[in-house]
């Protein structure tokens, strides 16, 4: 066990640095990209249209409008891979295969450092991150927002994937494919799903906490990478299809979406209440 956890730190210790040398290795394009004239004129054009809209409709309004075709277009890409798990169309051809080729490809080495891959994504590692993170940032911000944040995030989620794992009720894959146990039903993958709002949360907690431009693009690079790497472990493992990890990120990218915007109408109107 104790193994298992400081391979899993190791893990996300790789993952952030690799994330910080490929933000460091990006950032000269970046830059270059942003002093050409067409970027900043594009950049002048897209101010100058969003500023225009404002004047005329509230900025709430606009907001909740961009939010609604985000969140619209996420959840039709969860209904469609949901759509195909029910009817087990073409999106499910490969499920059983891939199980079937990675459990025949399995070395003790590769399965002990996906086991502290999944780890990463588990109930328990996220929940202690999230506290930690929360009472960290709740602490420097003297703001109670984090905490909200965290049970709206992390917290309601468990519940929408319990609620569609027991009414879709669908079997993971076979016992003998299987590394480690998994209760439940399959899709979709909760692991997958918890990790993608999970790290985004860390993610977004730490940017809180500074200003620093490397520091966000650092965290949000390590935060999609090890959302892959979770994601892909399952089924690694043998616990959950290839649609599941897709349903579980599509899932879990509606949700975030959702929160993300509500959250933020939330912050415009106690804004507007402190300015009155």
């Amino acid at each position: 066990m104790t193994g298992s956890v400081l391979l899993g730190l190791g893990v996300a210790t790789v993952l952030v640095v690799a994330a910080y040398a490929v933000v460091c290795a990006v950032r000269p394009g970046a830059a270059y990209l942003a002093g050409r004239r067409w970027t900043q004129a594009s950049d002048r054009h897209g101010r100058a249209a969003f500023s225009w809209l404002t004047a005329r409709v509230a900025a709430e309004v606009v907001l909740l409008a961009i939010g609604a075709a985000l969140v619209f277009t996420l959840a039709s890409v969860f209904v469609e891979v949901l759509d195909a798990v029910v009817d087990a169309d073409d999106l499910t051809v490969i499920d059983r295969p891939a199980v079937e080729w990675l459990a025949g490809h399995r070395t003790p080495g590769l399965t002990r450092l996906q086991i502290a891959i999944t780890d990463l994504g588990s109930a328990v590692a996220l929940t202690l991150a999230a506290v930690v993170a929360v009472a960290v940032v709740a602490w420097r911000k003297r703001s109670w927002y984090p905490l909200v944040l965290a049970v709206l995030s992390l917290g309601v989620l468990q519940l929408i994937v319990y609620a569609i794992k027991e009414i879709i009720g669908r079997d993971r894959p076979n016992p003998p494919d299987q590394v480690v146990t998994a209760a439940g039903y399959s899709f979709p993958s909760g692991h997958s799903a918890s990790s993608l709002v999970g790290f985004a949360l860390l993610a977004w907690l730490v940017c809180m906490l500074t200003s620093n431009r490397t520091v966000w693009a650092t965290v949000w690079v390590a935060a999609a990478a090890g959302t892959v790497l979770v994601g892909l472990s399952r089924v690694y493992l043998g616990v959950h299809y290839p649609s599941d990890v897709l349903g579980g990120w599509a899932l879990g990218l509606t949700w975030l979406a959702v929160v993300a915007v509500a959250t933020r109408v939330w912050q415009m109107r106690m804004a507007a209440r402190e300015t009155s």
